[in-house]
Order: C-alpha cells, then sequence, then structure tokens
C-alpha cells in the first residue's frame, strides 16, 4: 500500500501530466527577454530618480559634478565617522583618481576586502576587519527605479567592501545608471560574457541591510551596512 507521500505525489505527477501541453504552449508565447524597466518613468533624470527612491529606503545620494566633488564628499562621511581604518576594493578599480591621497591625508589605513587563507587565517582578517566603520567600493550598475546597486565580485573587487563595515560608500559614474533591471543585467552580461565565471556572486543591494524579527520589529544593518551612501559622479 502506497504512502501518504507516494500518493500525494502521484496525484501531482497525474495533474503535470493532464496540463503540460497547455503549461509548455503558454511558456512559448511569453516573451524571455527581460524589459527594460518595470515602473513607471518619474524622472527624466536618471540621477534624480536614482536620489529619490534611495531617500525612501533612508540612504543618502550625493550628486557631485566632479571627482573634486565627489572626493570632498567622501572625506566628510569619513570625518563623520572619524575613520581610521576603511575597507574597500582595489583603488584602481574603484575609478576615482585621488581617493588613495584623500586616504593618506585623513591617515586612514585601508584595508584590503580580499579574505583568504586557512580558516584561522581568514578568522584573523575578519576580526581585524570588523573595526572598520567605513567601506568603500564602485559598482557595475546602478538601477534608477529602484535604487539598487549591482555589484560583481572579482578580482581586486573583493565582496567585503561592499557588506562588512557599518557604512558602505558607492562610488558611481553617471554613465553606469540604468532605468531597470533588465537593463542593468544585460549590461553585465555584455561585460562579462558568463557572469559567474571569474565570481561566485551578483550582489544586488537595494538600500540599507534591514531585518524584522516575528513581531515586525525593523532593526538596519544586521546583515550589512546600516548606512549607505551614493556618490554619483557626473
Amino acid at each position: 500500500m502506497n504512502s501518504s507521500r507516494e500518493r500525494m505525489l502521484e496525484r501531482i505527477r497525474a495533474s503535470l501530466r493532464t496540463t503540460r501541453p497547455f503549461l509548455e504552449a503558454e511558456a512559448a508565447r511569453a516573451p524571455h527577454a527581460p524589459p527594460p524597466f518595470v515602473h513607471p518613468i518619474t524622472h527624466d533624470d536618471l540621477a534624480q530618480q536614482f536620489a529619490a527612491e534611495l531617500a525612501k529606503l533612508q540612504g543618502y545620494a550625493h550628486l557631485c559634478d566632479d571627482d573634486e566633488a565627489a572626493l570632498e564628499t567622501i572625506a566628510n562621511i569619513l570625518a563623520q565617522h572619524e575613520a581610521q581604518e576603511v575597507i574597500t576594493w582595489d583603488l584602481e578599480k574603484i575609478d576615482l583618481p585621488g581617493l588613495a591621497n584623500l586616504l593618506q591625508q585623513r591617515e586612514a589605513k585601508r584595508l584590503d576586502g580580499r579574505i583568504a587563507g586557512e580558516p584561522m587565517q581568514r578568522a584573523a582578517l575578519l576580526q581585524a576587519h570588523e573595526r572598520a566603520p567605513v567601506c568603500i567600493a564602485g559598482v557595475d550598475a546602478a538601477i534608477a527605479e529602484s535604487a539598487t546597486l549591482v555589484v560583481h565580485s572579482g578580482e581586486g573587487r573583493a565582496r567585503m567592501a561592499s557588506l562588512l563595515a557599518p557604512v558602505f560608500i558607492a562610488v558611481v559614474r553617471r554613465p553606469r545608471l540604468v532605468r531597470g533591471l533588465g537593463e542593468a543585467i544585460e549590461r553585465i552580461k555584455q561585460t562579462y560574457g558568463e557572469v559567474f565565471r571569474d565570481a561566485s556572486a551578483l550582489t544586488l543591494i537595494t538600500g540599507p541591510s534591514r531585518t524584522a524579527d516575528i513581531e515586525l520589529t525593523l532593526t538596519l544593518g544586521v546583515h550589512g551596512p546600516r548606512e549607505i551612501h551614493v556618490v554619483i559622479i557626473g
């Protein structure tokens, strides 16, 4: 005699045998290309739309005309948090000339975001990195309709530099702004081809880390940065 589980599975299989032709036909009719954007266009300028959406998420967008203004903005954030140690991507990957000099002038020690080695070595590195109040990284795309940052990890672009410290500063040049997720994914595919060939993850960051307990009490910063600054240049 069949168990309850086997009887349930057989009913599911019988249902699928009946409905499979219909489901396959419907799937064939559906478009397979992701839409370039989903939500209505609210701003003609993508930077303004990104800033407005990020503000709704309790994040901070800083619109900077040039590199000098961006460096000044970053300096102010570092000063606000009294950052003596900063976790970063390799600085050339962030694409902001002058950032190395800024960190040197502020006597802020740069910590490499890569955590590698034997388990005990990794544990020691993580413990050392936990002291840093700020992390800085670039992004591959910034989605205006949801204020989402798309970060492809890889050589010199450690995930830790956008996840570990309580405050995250993302450096975004205006050409990396896109309207929606479909455009962002297409750009990633054009840039990297096989997205995960040289990386283990594609990270999408939408505002500060949010966690709610069973009583729906919202807490920021439990599983990632509690404060996000996006410095948009151009």
